[in-house]
């Protein structure tokens, strides 16, 4: 091995005769301490970190060597000497250790991966370590947790899957033994206590997505990172490693070689000086978005807020502003639930952006040259980056290969998660990453598999701690059924559906879905681009009620520029969906899917709320037309009363027989003012629909059925084509009413179980929803007449043996 000349190796004195490369039969060899010298001897010099904490400090030289390694001089080290540990076999040990339950150990390599530490003759643990750019000269910290009893003995070892490493010192002790975190060797992530257990199964039967959630239907989002800073598209942080790519070309022209400025030089010079998140909000708002998401960090691993496990964060790094923590303050100054995006999925970031980045140029000038992600703390001296380690950011070198979810990374993810949950109590989280574990992108197994329960239940835990033991938030990961599944086990994918509210990119569910949903899309690139096209205001509003139909939420993101702002062009489209969803809302927000959710032609989309059923009309040119599904005699509607255009007194004739009901405007339709888009302003119109079957569905706002299963589109005759179901006795489908008598409606059917009405807390009877004949489906079932005329809460319970439904209430 190769040292510098200034430093001296020193042959370590042996004890036991060995050659440097021992067996490890002699690791464990006691003789030879010194006899009266604690530090000599290892005996700890006490010192107390931040957390109040005794710790123990241990030379390395003072250590009880084994397998002869080396003793070298190196000023950079704590006491001027270090000892190398060369060859398998090789450690230092010390002894009469007090208890503790942390262990941090000094240390110096050019390598990366893993040595061994051994707690009375015991292997305890294995310690991940990476390059610190020298042998000597350069030190890194790397803490675990280790229960240690009270005069044992510990060693620092090289085994034979081990890596080459200077040992300086350690530390022994409780608390944070005076350091920042070890990201790369945290333990798993502890789910927090509570009711929620990590099993798909245990938490679809205790989940059931807010109500704020199902109500808000629109989202605003800030993909914001810096990425965004050299306005050239997505997946910037990779795309600039990837020579002959169209993003490393666009880097070599504006900021140079990605040996001398990468990625970490990019975030260190994103400028936000026009970012103006008052503003920002308030356009939000006026877009008619109901929640808000931050975008906490992207595949590129930089933090957008002040990380603890994370030192490369905008909080350490360029503007110097918790990004995340501003959004969180606003948004809810506003009265806008907030959320955080977490795009640093193992798979992503650890198989899909770091990897690529271990390379050089494959030709040209600078062939053979490595990239910045190469480099490690020590060549960071005398930069603005001085101290930090590129590691942190780009990760050890590793193959693409490697098993993601049970990298070191693996953990760090998990913790930071955990840490900007903690920090500001979101409303909800998204996870750009499959719940499953079967697809396969670019050559990595993608998808959070057995970490995805962890993370759900941790949330859900954790959420009751701030909401009060209320369920109030909501958790989005992707690919759950549909043609990106990522579930093996088909059976899963409802239970999964149930569990949380699912998300999907740019795609729309073909039909009514039993469970909500939300599709994310962009208004611009993801990360802004230059040149960029938008969706215009129409196409946002035909993607929103599309969508809504089918018992969705759509969360837009309005691509911003690097500095923060957006484009003129871009404000208006915002403005003008906002003005026409204050004259349409109504059948937007706090709607429910209607029993047809289109019309084939998809230029019709229906909607129900407040017992009216909205026809969203999107190429409507003003002339008579008929809607096929609001035809007489079906199972939902009843006879129509009465149809008004939203937002305009025009009178319209309306004629419903078998075919349809057919509308007839008695005067042309005027375009709505103060919107700009031309089709939005006069092709885009709402139809109020009011009918004479009133009723109260099975998931209209403000009923309850946590463990019970939605179905619907089922063609059996129910109101609105749905039921909820519950298969476990003991489950309760409740709601609040007002009114003097309520009609409970559920299908009887063979083999069916029976219910328990419960009003006011007070039973009122048994129905048996079994029935020896054919399928009845609208059956009045159970039905109370002597309330008084105030508000009310009805409890339905499954007294079993068999399945039992709710398919609708009455109220008078």
């Amino acid at each position: 091995m190769k040292t510098k000349s200034s430093t001296s190796l020193t042959r370590f004195p042996s004890t036991a005769t060995a050659l440097i490369c021992c067996s490890w039969s002699l690791i464990f060899s006691t003789s030879g301490l010194a006899p009266d010298k604690a530090q000599a001897a290892g005996l700890p010099q006490k010192s107390t970190p931040r957390s109040g904490s005794k710790v123990y400090a241990y030379e390395a030289e003072s250590g009880k060597p084994i397998g002869n390694p080396l003793q070298v001089k190196d000023a950079a080290a704590s006491k001027g000497k270090a000892i190398q540990l060369l060859c398998p076999g090789q450690g230092v040990q010390f002894t009469r250790i007090p208890t503790a339950s942390k262990l941090a150990i000094r240390y110096a390599t050019t390598n990366v991966g893993t040595i061994s530490v051994m707690v009375n003759n015991q292997l305890s643990r294995k310690v991940n370590v990476h390059s610190s750019g020298a042998f000597i000269d350069s030190y890194l910290w790397a803490k675990i947790d280790l229960e240690v009893p009270a005069k044992s003995t510990v060693a620092v070892c090289i085994n034979s899957d081990d890596v080459a490493v200077t040992v300086d010192r350690i530390l022994l002790g409780d608390g944070d033994l005076g350091l920042p975190p070890d990201i790369w060797n945290l333990p798993p992530l502890p789910v927090a206590p509570g009711p929620y257990e990590p099993d798909w199964y245990k938490l679809a039967q205790l989940y059931q997505a807010p109500q704020w959630w199902r109500d808000a239907k629109f989202g605003a989002w800030s993909h914001w990172t810096p990425q965004s800073m050299p306005e050239s598209g997505d997946w910037y942080a990779r795309g600039m490693y990837q020579e002959g790519h169209w993003q490393y070309y666009h880097h070599l022209r504006n900021f140079g070689h990605p040996s001398e400025h990468g990625y970490k030089d990019i975030c260190h010079n994103w400028v936000i000086d026009r970012w103006n998140p008052e503003e920002l909000m308030d356009l939000y708002i006026e877009m008619g978005a109901r929640y808000f998401m931050a975008m906490g960090v992207h595949h590129d691993n930089f933090d957008c807020w002040d990380s603890t496990y994370q030192p490369w964060n905008s909080v350490r790094v360029g503007h110097k502003i918790d990004i995340v923590g501003t959004w969180e303050k606003v948004a809810r100054s506003k009265g806008m639930r907030f959320g955080i995006g977490f795009h640093n999925s193992p798979p992503r970031t650890w198989g899909q952006f770091m990897p690529v980045r271990y390379t050089s140029d494959k030709k040209g000038p600078k062939k053979g040259v490595p990239y910045d992600a190469l480099q490690t703390i020590r060549d960071g001296r005398g930069k603005w980056w001085e101290g930090m380690d590129p590691v942190d950011l780009y990760g050890p070198p590793h193959s693409a290969d490697d098993d993601s979810l049970r990298s070191p990374y693996a953990n760090q993810f998990m913790w930071r998660v955990d840490d900007a949950i903690t920090k500001y109590r979101p409303d909800f989280i998204y996870f750009d990453e499959a719940a499953g574990d079967t697809l396969i992108d670019l050559g990595v197994k993608m998808g959070l598999g057995f970490l995805a329960p962890q993370l759900v239940a941790h949330f859900y835990n954790k959420s009751l701690q701030w909401n009060t033991g209320k369920m109030d938030v909501v958790i989005n990961l992707k690919c759950i059924g549909g043609r990106y599944n990522s579930f093996k086990n088909p059976e899963l994918v409802p239970v999964v559906e149930r569990a949380l509210v699912k998300s999907m990119e740019a795609d729309i569910e073909p039909q009514i879905m039993p469970y909500p949903f939300q599709t994310e899309v962009t208004n611009g690139d993801w990360h802004y681009r230059k040149g960029q096209k938008y969706m215009r205001a129409w196409e946002v509003i035909r993607l929103l009620t599309q969508i809504v139909s089918r018992n969705g939420s759509m969360i837009m993101n309005l691509s911003q520029r690097g500095r923060g702002d957006l484009d003129p062009e871009l404000v208006q489209i915002a403005k003008d969906v906002g003005a026409w969803l204050r004259i349409n809302g109504e059948a937007i927000y706090g709607s429910r899917p209607f029993e047809v959710c289109s019309e084939k032609s998809l230029s019709v989309h229906y909607t129900r709320n407040n017992g009216n059923v909205y026809a969203i009309l999107l190429d409507w040119d003003g002339s008579s037309i008929t809607l096929k599904a609001l035809a007489a005699g079906g199972a939902t509607l009843g006879k129509v009363t009465n149809v008004e255009l939203i937002g305009q007194d025009t009178p319209l004739q309306f004629v419903q027989d078998t075919t349809g009901l057919t509308v007839t405007p008695t005067a042309p339709i005027q375009p709505f003012s103060g919107i700009k888009d031309t089709n939005l302003a006069t092709r885009t119109r709402v139809l109020r629909i009011t009918h004479d079957k009133p009723w109260f569905n099975d998931d209209d706002p403000g009923a309850s059925y946590v463990g019970w299963i939605r179905k619907c589109n089922l063609g059996t005759g129910e109101y609105n084509n749905d039921l909820t179901i519950s298969e476990t006795p003991g489950t309760v489908w409740s709601c609040r009413f007002k009114g003097k008598a309520v009609k409970i409606i559920a299908p009887k059917e063979p083999g069916a179980g029976k219910i328990e009405v419960i009003i006011d807390g007070v039973s009122r009877g048994v129905a048996d929803l079994s029935t020896n004949g054919p399928r009845l489906a609208q059956q009045v079932v159970f039905e109370v007449r002597d309330l008084n005329p105030q508000e009310h809460t009805v409890a339905i319970i499954n007294r079993g043996p068999g399945p039992v439904a709710v398919d609708a209430l009455i109220f008078e």
